[in-house]
């Protein structure tokens, strides 16, 4: 199972994170120079968010792993912000919330890391959109998010039930797959 981890001690703040997944993903490591214009209702030339898609220009470059060529699962920006994208069952992003523009989840990482400094910058950024739920490759975007910065400041967020979770604690530490964030935390007690 894919898995996520961060460690801060007084030398650094480190990431890691594995993929573990029954195919290729086909993975690409692409360096993103700030100031590239994003349409999040898009995936490759597939309108999948066609009311009020959110679009943005990234305010930091970024190097990210795209999955398929369509979803980028990992990045870390400029400023330090990573964005690690797992696997998630359960993952319920709700019904359109046409007051609030959206993007698709494969763009959930690469929103991050473009707008967004910090674990506290995402987590208002995140605020102001809404995450749909896309599929590409026969696989569905069922996933969650970890956030994670050079200050050790880390965040999960889940989308179950229709309705955002987010954990944010800098012992968010350790992530898997399934099951939710909640049940991990209570078979690691």
């Amino acid at each position: 199972m894919c898995t996520r981890i961060l460690w801060k001690n007084n030398i650094g703040v480190f990431r890691g994170r594995s993929m573990d997944w029954p195919e290729s993903t086909h993975p690409v490591l692409t360096v993103l120079p700030r100031g590239m214009k994003r349409d999040g209702g898009l995936i490759g030339d597939t309108v999948v968010v066609p009311e009020d898609p959110a679009r943005w220009t990234s305010k930091y470059g970024s190097i990210v792993k795209s999955l398929y060529g369509v979803a980028q699962a990992d990045g870390l920006n400029e400023k330090g912000l990573g964005a690690h994208l797992l696997f998630l069952r359960a993952t319920d992003f709700g019904t359109r919330q046409p007051e609030k523009p959206a993007f698709h989840a494969a763009l959930w990482a690469q929103a991050a890391v473009d707008n967004a400094a910090t674990v506290e910058e995402a987590l208002e950024y995140v605020d102001t959109v809404q995450v749909v739920l896309a599929e590409a490759f026969g696989h569905k975007t069922t996933v969650h998010l970890a956030l994670n910065d050079p200050t050790g400041d880390s965040s999960i967020i889940e989308y179950v039930g229709g309705k955002p979770i987010v954990h944010h604690d800098c012992n968010d530490r350790i992530m898997t797959n399934d099951p939710i964030y909640e049940e991990q935390l209570a078979l690691l007690a």
